[in-house]
């Protein structure tokens, strides 16, 4: 393993290396859009206001996605910043205290963004802007086009993947096969005070399976994990995802799963894998497309939330993040957190689970001290 390179020397280096990853010439995935006159003069208008702002989780797979679409719109700057949500959600809502609005598009977790940024007014429905033919197709997507909608209006935000919980991250030299197959395996003495976790008050890569596990195990198991076996907390997911894959740690919760895949493309920490737990098994659509109110270039954000929704963006999507898009017909980025035909689990990112997330965020908060 080479130690020596620090994140950001990987992260370049990453960076430089990615235009080998792209998948499709932007010609092609401009093609199938362009034959519409609909679409045509949708990207008229978004030429006439020539940019279009957007933020996402960090890794560099969003930067791959996001070049191709601007290599097929080469008239339209594309500003793309990589705020995760602890740190987008606060910036917007100070910003526009000051009636400043930067962002246009963002992609993030549907539960932060109906806790934190729904209440301060920041969305506009993404559903009207949707008007592709192939994008509300229902034949075009796994259960239905609405299905992508986890609201309960089924209006504000779109959902284009479904990926099955990834479990725990484990350093496979540090533990072994077989060794972690339940919480019960997690809460073992030999991994008090080894194990580090993103801070759940905030954070929903571990919120979303501590509220799976407290919902099948009780309340109890919270004081279980976050008290009894000691573990290391910190706000800064790409941090733990470094110290994850320096062997500093055999066993992480909510790790920044697209760090890991930036590290693990320059060949370092591929010794740090997922393990499913029964308890901590659900399903999720990862992050949401959102348009955010008083966009500088509403124009623009229309074409790009229309282009993401396209085959050929799907599959950029799906293979440049390592996910599973619900677009019919894409092969799925990570045959693992497939989630199989006709087995039903539990959504965790849909509205309906909302209060549940915030009881454990809550119990997370008079926990740790």
């Amino acid at each position: 393993m080479r130690q020596d390179l620090s994140r950001r020397d990987l992260l370049r280096t990453a960076a430089r290396a990615g235009a080998a990853g792209l998948v499709a010439p932007a010609s092609r995935l401009a093609h199938a859009a362009t034959i519409s006159p609909e679409w045509e003069q949708m990207a008229a208008a978004a030429r006439k206001e020539g940019k279009v702002s957007v933020n996402t989780f960090t890794g560099q797979g969003y930067a791959r996605i996001l070049k191709l679409f601007a290599q097929a719109y080469p008239e339209i700057k594309l500003e793309h910043t990589n705020l995760e949500p602890v740190e987008f959600s606060p910036r917007v809502i100070q910003e526009r205290k000051a009636s400043v609005y930067t962002w246009d598009v963002a992609t993030m977790p549907m539960s932060t963004a109906l806790q934190v940024l729904k209440p301060a007014g920041v969305w506009d429905p993404v559903r009207p802007v949707i008007v592709a033919p192939e994008a509300k197709n229902d034949a075009n997507w796994r259960g239905g086009f609405d299905a992508g909608f986890l609201d309960r209006d089924r209006n504000l935000a779109y959902a284009f993947t479904l990926v099955r919980a990834p479990g725990v991250f484990v350093n496979v030299d540090q533990v072994r096969e077989g060794e972690l197959r339940s919480v019960k395996g997690l809460l073992a003495p030999k991994w008090k005070g080894r194990i580090a976790i993103s801070d759940p008050r905030t954070i929903g890569s571990t919120f979303w399976p501590l509220t799976a596990a407290r919902l099948r195990l009780g309340d109890g198991i919270m004081k279980q994990i976050l008290v009894d076996q000691e573990p290391v907390l910190s706000r800064d997911r790409n941090q733990l995802t470094e110290f994850m894959v320096r062997g500093r740690y055999p066993i992480a919760i909510g790790l920044n799963a697209l760090a890991l895949q930036d590290f693990q493309a320059h060949g370092v920490g591929k010794n740090v894998k997922t393990q499913p737990l029964p308890e901590l098994d659900y399903q999720s659509s990862g992050s949401g497309v959102w348009l955010l109110n008083r966009a500088p270039h509403p124009g623009a954000a229309k074409l790009l939330i229309n282009w993401l929704l396209t085959k050929d963006a799907q599959v950029a999507w799906a293979r440049e993040l390592q996910t599973n898009s619900r677009f019919v017909g894409v092969e799925p980025g990570d045959p693992q957190a497939v989630v199989p035909p006709g087995l039903t689990l539990l959504q965790i990112d849909a509205e309906e689970q909302l209060p549940e997330l915030v009881k454990t965020q809550d119990i997370a908060r008079q926990l740790i001290r």
